[in-house]
């Protein structure tokens, strides 16, 4: 079985509105991507079935915060004879939208850029960048990955014919704030954020900001601590 994880705790406790009306944390939300990994390992390992205490524990939550998740979204399981894992993880890729493949627009390839464009886990999770652009007329035209990547200036020409419904930034900081205002006005407002410049959504929509330096400084710290 996998081993325990621990919990990422989140600031985004404000309510968003489900298609059911609903509102539910956006906490909820990352800690269902969670379970839905757990459950995952757990079917390749053959795993038929699993309490709400022994998920929970695995995940890094009580069983009543995990109870309270699951809850928010309808009944997944028989108590007396624990959740059916195959089913219920499939249950919460619908929820979450990742049972159909969602397209992605990658900004920027440089390094981190291709090191995106290669990588497995997007595809295996529900998501394929489908187009990039890049501010480098030397890389117009060019095919990266399989992607032909178009110059920024072609933006609101070539993107629409994508169906893109998120937007990953690993471009150089500079005019960030401009190219999420431009996919706005295109119906993209929401942002995976590899710049290290932090930038605001448009109305509606919501930044996801990675910040690798910062989670190495919070290491380093720790690290500091221990010695």
């Amino acid at each position: 079985m996998p081993q325990k994880r621990a919990s990422t705790p989140t600031n985004d406790t404000a309510p968003v509105a489900t298609g059911t009306g609903k509102r539910i944390s956006l906490g909820t939300v990352e800690r269902l991507s969670v379970y839905r990994s757990v459950l995952e390992e757990l079917h390749e390992d053959g795993v038929a079935s699993v309490y709400s205490h022994q998920l929970a524990e695995m995940v890094g939550v009580t069983p009543a915060q995990l109870r309270r998740d699951l809850a928010s979204f309808g009944s997944f399981g028989n108590i007396a004879r624990g959740y059916p894992v195959f089913e219920m993880a499939r249950t919460i890729s619908g929820i979450l939208h990742t049972d159909t493949m969602q397209v992605l627009a990658l900004f920027g390839v440089g390094d981190l850029g291709r090191a995106l464009l290669t990588y497995r886990g997007f595809e295996e999770r529900g998501f394929r960048i489908g187009v990039v652009f890049d501010i480098d007329p030397a890389k117009a035209g060019k095919v990266f990955a399989g992607r032909r990547c178009y110059h920024l200036d072609q933006l609101e020409s070539a993107l629409p014919d994508f169906d893109v419904r998120i937007a990953v930034l690993a471009c150089r900081p500079a005019g960030v704030e401009g190219i999420v205002e431009r996919l706005g006005r295109l119906g993209v407002r929401n942002i995976l954020n590899f710049v290290p410049k932090r930038v605001k959504p448009v109305p509606g929509g919501y930044v996801e900001h990675v910040d690798i330096s910062g989670k190495l400084e919070k290491l380093s710290f720790l690290s500091s601590q221990r010695r």
